[in-house]
């Protein structure tokens, strides 16, 4: 466990005052019963088989929400309990979407960058380029919506271990 050092710091203006204190980690967000643990990313950044692996560990289905009905399918996995659900990053378009995600479960966003997600598919130049863009695009919306997040460069072992880890805590 990480040891923290208490340090205050005071901001002083005439009108204004703040302390910030840092003895003490951040409340990690929480679900009654565990509950859904949504998988955010690029494609290619490893949803699936994140998804896949902390199913099997957690002893928890593994769903992907489809695009053309995922408010339904999320609705239906809701009401069947705990699970780990894969989301297209095309659903976070919708603020309400991200909103509902955040509202119902834990939201762990896998970040690649587009140089580890090219060298695994061999994605072409105008592809890489492509992709790039949609990082752009979509970058601060997965920031909107995150509540955990992983970095998913490295090989796929030390990924799985460590979102394992990030979700188990």
């Amino acid at each position: 466990m990480a040891e923290f050092i208490r340090r205050d710091f005071q901001v002083a203006e005439a009108d204004k005052s703040a302390r910030i204190r840092q003895d003490a980690p951040a409340p990690r967000p929480q679900t009654p019963d565990g509950g859904i643990l949504y998988i955010l990313g690029l494609p290619g950044s490893g949803k699936s088989a994140v998804a896949a692996h902390l199913a099997g560990e957690l002893g928890r289905p593994a769903h992907e929400l489809p695009l053309d009905r995922a408010d339904e399918e999320l609705s239906r996995l809701l009401a069947l309990g705990p699970a780990i659900v894969e989301v297209p990053h095309k659903l976070l378009l919708g603020e309400a979407f991200r909103q509902r995600l955040q509202a119902t479960g834990r939201v762990l966003y896998l970040m690649a960058s587009v140089e580890a997600i090219a060298g695994r598919q061999g994605l072409t130049s105008e592809e890489r380029e492509r992709l790039g863009r949609q990082r752009t695009s979509y970058e601060p919306l997965f920031m909107q919506t995150l509540q955990l997040i992983a970095p998913a460069d490295g090989p796929l072992a030390e990924v799985l271990a460590d979102v394992l880890e990030r979700v188990q805590m």
